[in-house]
């Protein structure tokens, strides 16, 4: 392969990873789980129904170059078809980077930066388009009516204005879930990035992340950077310096998982007691997490106070985004 195909290529995926974020932040209610470069679909998102969201995602280097902008729309209408031939596709959506996705000077106003227009909103000319590229090849087994087309200005170099439009999207999921946290939203951004494209070079294309998974990093950053000091004053400055330098590991995955985080709050709750005499009163009910690390019972009730006060300081935070992503 060229250094310029390799170029395309490496552009391509990363469009297509960022892509599935989006997808994923603007469904994610109604969303269970994605899987990115899947079995039919560059994008496959499976929704709570059971039934999915396939879409193509497909890129140019250029934005002004329109020279292949057809043979991608149909490519991407061959697949799209054929994947509405399984019948589980609920929503069927061309994803591009070109602002002239028909390379029809007529339409060019429709697609003024981030678009998302169903079938029947696009423009005449845009329906007879691909009405005409699915009669001419047979693509008749996608129905236009669950099909949409969205457009997210994404080029250049500079990844700060290759990224822009998806650090949008993140600050408006994050915006909804009530997250204002300073760093948060590129911190987020770049983990989703790792991890969805991660997920597109693993072979086994039933290895999904589910949406629990994808939300959880976002809590672990809220906690850890919004930590209340009120706790630290029931601990030595040193002392909890080293144990949280220590047990980071252990205080990440107890703060990020589902199950402990349900835990904390359900007892919390049902026993009606303030946040300092709930930890005070029940700490050593959480002895279980940390009963295989090596260490004495004061640090062990250290660690766990850590992990309780973090997480009962943050409840706000944590039932705010569970709330939003439909956890």
């Amino acid at each position: 392969m060229s250094d310029r195909n390799a170029s395309a290529s490496a552009f391509g995926w990363d469009f297509q990873t960022n892509s599935a974020i989006l997808l994923m932040l603007e469904n994610i209610k109604d969303a269970k789980r994605v899987r990115v470069e899947g079995a039919d679909e560059d994008i496959e998102i499976t929704l709570q129904d059971q039934t999915k969201l396939y879409a193509q995602a497909k890129a140019v280097e250029k934005p002004d170059d329109t020279s292949h902008v057809i043979d991608k729309l149909t490519k991407a209408l061959e697949t799209l078809s054929d994947a509405a031939k399984k019948g589980d596709g609920s929503l069927f959506t061309y994803v591009t980077n070109s602002s002239n996705p028909f390379n029809n000077q007529r339409t060019l106003s429709y697609f003024t930066g981030r678009t998302h227009l169903d079938f029947d909103e696009l423009p005449t000319a845009a329906q007879k388009k691909i009405n005409e590229i699915i009669q001419n090849n047979g693509y008749t087994a996608l129905d236009v009516h669950k099909l949409d087309v969205r457009v997210i200005p994404f080029y250049g170099n500079d990844l700060k204005n290759r990224y822009k439009e998806i650090q949008a999207c993140v600050n408006e999921f994050l915006a909804e879930v009530n997250v204002d946290v300073q760093g948060i939203n590129t911190e987020i951004m770049e983990i989703w990035q790792k991890d969805l494209f991660q997920n597109a070079t693993q072979s086994d294309t039933a290895i999904s992340i589910s949406k629990e998974k994808m939300i959880w990093p976002l809590i672990v950053l809220v906690v850890d950077k919004t930590a209340a000091n009120d706790y630290k004053k029931d601990f030595n400055d040193d002392e909890i310096g080293e144990i949280e330098r220590k047990y980071k590991m252990i205080i990440n995955q107890n703060t990020m998982s589902y199950d402990m985080i349900s835990r904390v709050l359900s007892d919390h709750r049902k026993s009606k007691k303030a946040q300092k005499q709930f930890v005070a009163d029940h700490w050593n009910d959480y002895l279980d997490i940390v009963h295989t690390i090596d260490a004495d019972d004061d640090t062990k009730e250290s660690l766990v106070k850590i992990i309780l006060y973090r997480i009962l300081t943050q409840r706000q935070y944590i039932r705010g985004i569970k709330r939003g992503a439909n956890l």
